[in-house]
């Protein structure tokens, strides 16, 4: 499923929303990804609180979020682990905005996965790892923004971040078989 950033972020621009579509896209992935689900009214709620509106939402922004939870479930759980964070393309955003909006994708993913209330105990190794690395991009700056090894070094933490929140999803959802038994 794909969902453009420049209309997202148009749309949001226009209800003035304080979070970017990247952090609102981090928090429903890391939400889903805890193995817990929302109703479509509990999400849209869920997603104007996190957005911070001070007014209620346009129309147009509400139609975005109808589609936002669907669309990121589905990409989630793609055989083909097309699953990608909602970032700006290099055609819309110069690599530090780029990077900015990972450090924000990064920390909402967390705040969805900590909103979940859906884990108990001790996390999976792998699982505990890749949080911490998420922690660690929601700081990421770029030290010499003239540096051209940049663009490669933001493919390579996008490209982490995105494996990241996969390895927590099939970590702790449970996936249905082709028999209907669920595999964990």
């Amino acid at each position: 499923m794909f969902m453009d950033f420049s209309d997202l972020a148009d749309t949001w621009l226009q209800a003035r929303c304080f979070q970017s579509p990247s952090a609102l896209h981090g928090w429903l992935t890391g939400y889903l990804a805890a193995g817990a689900r929302l109703k479509p009214e509990a999400w849209i709620r869920e997603a104007l609180d996190y957005l911070e509106l001070e007014e209620a939402p346009e129309e147009s922004l509400s139609q975005a979020l109808a589609k936002f939870y669907p669309n990121v479930l589905q990409s989630l759980a793609q055989e083909d682990m097309s699953y990608e964070p909602l970032l700006p393309s290099e055609e819309e955003a110069d690599v530090d905005e780029q990077l900015d909006c990972l450090a924000q994708w990064s920390k909402g993913f967390l705040d969805g996965f900590g909103a979940a209330g859906n884990v108990s105990g001790q996390l999976p190794e792998d699982v505990t790892e890749v949080l911490r690395d998420l922690d660690a991009f929601t700081g990421a700056t770029l030290e010499d923004p003239a540096d051209p090894e940049n663009e490669f070094l933001l493919q390579q933490i996008a490209e982490h971040a995105r494996m990241a929140a996969l390895t927590v999803f099939y970590s702790l959802n449970q996936m249905p078989t082709q028999s209907g038994q669920q595999l964990h």
